[in-house]
């Protein structure tokens, strides 16, 4: 893995692919979970309730799993440069039409419209990267594209929290410049993704041929090194079962993190510098992920996540509960990229697209389920405690489940063979 980790070759592949994914992935993460800062004045001027809040939000990842598997298919037919721009455009023209909304109804509508518009982008660059990595550096240059995730939530939670500041203004209101404003950029970058992306390394006018025969080499020797059979369904099956509670996990902190703050007396400035500091530890971990080699830590991450929530469910101050979901972030994003890098290793080719996206699409129900329970049981008990504790056990059975195999696949090519 060294070697290839060093190879000129992959480096430069890599700063050629990455900087741009990892932009759209920021414009795309921001776009699905920017509610949480709209929710603070948008809930009470339409009348939503904590339960409904947890349930729109939830529901974009309804639509999102049930299209994903389509949706990376339809990307092995079109090619990824046009499949992704499409993608862009459409999801940012609903993102920002999220601004016109007036009634519940209409809401959860245009959350179910722009997960059917998300949900072939993120399954598909994790697809999209198999056509370019050998499976030794994977882990590494998933974690450089899932750092996405806390840049986005460490930038764009003091940007929403400011554009929130705006109050009524050339009479719109404060959630809905949101909308305006962050939803905007995908549809810029969608055009540009169509100049940017190359379909595959065959395509890329960058690479010389030898260059382009040099990764060709490298993929087509892990081909024989794929599972097959009952075991390769079981552990596609497990993927998506620690995937549901990581997913429960991930979405509860990131929709509810503004919520709980600000009832624990944050302004809502605060809570976005809260949130900076919550997704930058985030980033930390997940970096120091990156550097990893093998899965054995993934099972003690699932567990310093859930050790958060139940710090943040006993907290009675922002400051404390901050510290919990700092916590719950490093657990949370640090294993990420390694668990993306475990379950992509097992197929090539078509199957894995598929696999990938059913993965995902388990994963899209466990997000709907962590913030619907969030509040839901907010509702019943009047307290965030209970929704932070069921996640907190999510959590846990998440890292108990992977503890087995994890600790046999400390490498998944040697796994793999096995």
């Amino acid at each position: 893995m060294n070697a290839v980790a060093m190879s000129p070759l992959y480096r430069k592949i890599a700063w050629r692919l990455v900087p741009f994914l990892v932009i759209l992935y920021m414009v795309a993460f921001l776009d699905r979970v920017n509610i949480s800062f709209a929710a603070l004045t948008m809930n009470r001027d339409l009348g939503i309730s904590a339960r409904n809040y947890g349930f729109a939000a939830g529901v974009f990842f309804l639509s999102y799993c049930l299209f994903e598997v389509p949706a990376n298919l339809v990307l092995a037919r079109l090619g990824a440069r046009r499949w992704l721009a499409i993608l862009m455009v459409v999801w940012g023209i609903v993102s920002m039409g999220t601004a016109f909304v007036h009634s519940l109804s209409a809401y959860i509508a245009i959350r179910f419209l722009l997960g059917i518009a998300e949900s072939g982008f993120y399954p598909g660059v994790i697809y999209y990267f198999t056509f370019w990595m050998p499976r030794g550096l994977r882990t590494r240059i998933l974690a450089m594209f899932l750092l996405a995730v806390p840049l986005c939530n460490s930038i764009g939670s003091p940007i929403s929290a400011h554009i929130m500041m705006l109050g009524d203004f050339g009479g719109l209101k404060d959630w809905q410049w949101l909308f305006l404003i962050e939803g905007a950029p995908a549809v810029l970058l969608g055009i540009a993704s169509w100049f940017v992306l190359a379909d595959g390394p065959w395509s890329a006018s960058w690479l010389s041929d030898a260059e382009k025969e040099q990764v060709a080499r490298d993929r087509s020797g892990e081909d024989g090194l794929q599972e097959t059979g009952e075991k390769q369904t079981g552990r596609v099956i497990r993927d998506c079962i620690v995937y549901f509670l990581w997913s429960s996990g991930n979405y509860g902190l990131t929709f509810w993190l503004p919520k709980i703050l600000t009832a624990h007396g944050a302004t809502t400035i605060a809570t976005g510098w809260w949130g900076t500091a919550t997704f930058g530890c985030g980033a930390l971990a997940m970096l120091w992920a990156s550097r990893r080699r093998g899965f054995r830590t993934l099972p003690w991450l699932f567990l310093v996540g859930a050790a958060g929530f139940v710090v943040a469910g006993v907290a009675h101050t922002a400051p404390l509960s901050a510290t919990g979901f700092c916590i719950s972030a490093m657990g949370i994003l640090a294993g990420l990229p390694m668990f993306w890098s475990l379950a992509a290793s097992r197929l090539s080719g078509k199957a894995a697209g598929a696999a990938i996206a059913l993965v995902n699409s388990v994963g899209a129900v466990g997000a709907f389920a962590g913030p619907s329970s969030m509040g839901w049981l907010h509702d019943l008990t009047h307290h965030y405690s209970a929704g932070l504790w069921a996640i907190a056990g999510a959590m846990t059975l998440g890292g108990v489940l992977v503890y087995a195999e994890s600790t046999k696949a400390a490498h998944p090519v040697s796994q793999a063979a096995d």
